[in-house]
């Protein structure tokens, strides 16, 4: 499918605030069209996984319903990758599907969110080195010069041969109402982050900062210097919320009733003991710098995100999602 049509006719106007849906406008996605939505999925190691909630163009449960009934029927072995509660909950009830949490979304609340606050000391600190090193922050939707940095960010990943995929998206691909924000040093651009946007009824409210990436010579400190500039400028525009994405494996909130509790005690067992494979922790931290304890309710709220899935315990499909994420 073209991906202005499936951004024109089905993310921007049914999205319902969902992060995840821009995303789906990637190379080697497929997608499952019906009267009632579109479901976006990839095909790794024989298993279907989709990614995310399903865009759903009718707001009728039995219309949902019998979507989701055709594409179980054509795809019967399916696990869907990053869910929200409700949607977890939507496929127990109606179609007796496990629902696992695999991590939690931040979202920002920008007209109520500060600086105040001990926990975001760190970017207080990142705001003042860029002014003392002469960095400049600047929204420049015409910056396009962003193989170098990338390069050089690669490099202290980790896993240094390859970038997480399925759920982030590529770039660049389709930018279309994308925001770019630059860190500048001489000139230079030295830092970067891609904001999507998100929609609900056709109107974006919020963004997520999807692509984020920084040159060695800014690596501390460049995502928080960066963002703070963001969240003014989304701020004055009168936007919800910043999205701050998932934070995989970090598991917190309380337990569901449809959840697989031997596939939940291995999925905490790997953010333990699987440093390696992704730096769950590091993540997470970054992402709490945002939240002071003291001012939870003004600064945003923290959702749990799942995991759909057939089986107790879906080892083949975790395995295929890893390989879809490159993370294997």
């Amino acid at each position: 499918m073209n991906s202005t049509l499936i951004f024109e006719d089905y993310i921007k106007p049914h999205s319902e605030g969902n992060s995840l849906h821009f995303s789906i406008l990637q190379p080697d996605l497929k997608y499952f069209s019906h009267e009632s939505g579109l479901i976006t999925y990839a095909l790794k190691f024989g298993q279907t996984l989709v990614l995310g909630d399903p865009i759903f163009s009718s707001s009728l449960e039995s219309d949902r319903i019998e979507f989701l009934n055709c594409f179980i029927s054509e795809f019967p072995d399916s696990a869907f990758v990053q869910t929200s509660k409700y949607f977890a909950k939507f496929l127990h009830t109606n179609f007796g599907f496990f629902g696992t949490r695999i991590g939690t979304e931040r979202l920002i609340s920008l007209q109520t969110w500060s600086l105040c606050g001990k926990r975001k000391q760190t970017i207080r600190t990142a705001c003042n080195q860029a002014l003392k090193r002469d960095i400049v922050i600047r929204e420049n939707p015409y910056e396009d010069n962003f193989e170098e940095v990338s390069t050089d960010w690669l490099s202290t990943r980790t896993v240094k041969s390859r970038e997480i995929s399925f759920l982030v998206r590529k770039f660049p691909y389709y930018e279309n109402k994308t925001r770019k924000f630059c860190a500048y040093q001489n000139d230079k651009l030295i830092a970067f982050i891609v904001f999507d946007p998100i929609y609900v009824d056709a109107k974006c409210i919020g963004y997520i900062p999807n692509i984020s990436r920084a040159s060695e010579s800014f690596r501390q400190g460049a995502f928080y210097a960066i963002m703070a500039e963001a969240i003014n400028r989304f701020r004055i525009e009168g936007k919800q919320f910043i999205n701050l994405g998932l934070s995989p494996l970090h598991i917190s909130g309380y337990s569901e009733s449809f959840e697989s509790k031997p596939f939940l005690r291995l999925l905490k067992l790997i953010r333990n003991y699987s440093p390696q494979l992704y730096n769950y922790s590091g993540i997470e931290h970054a992402k709490s710098r945002f939240f002071d304890p003291k001012r939870l309710q003004e600064d945003g709220e923290e959702n749990s995100m799942f995991l759909s899935h057939n089986s107790k315990l879906p080892l083949i499909k975790l395995l295929a999602i890893f390989r879809a994420s490159n993370v294997i």
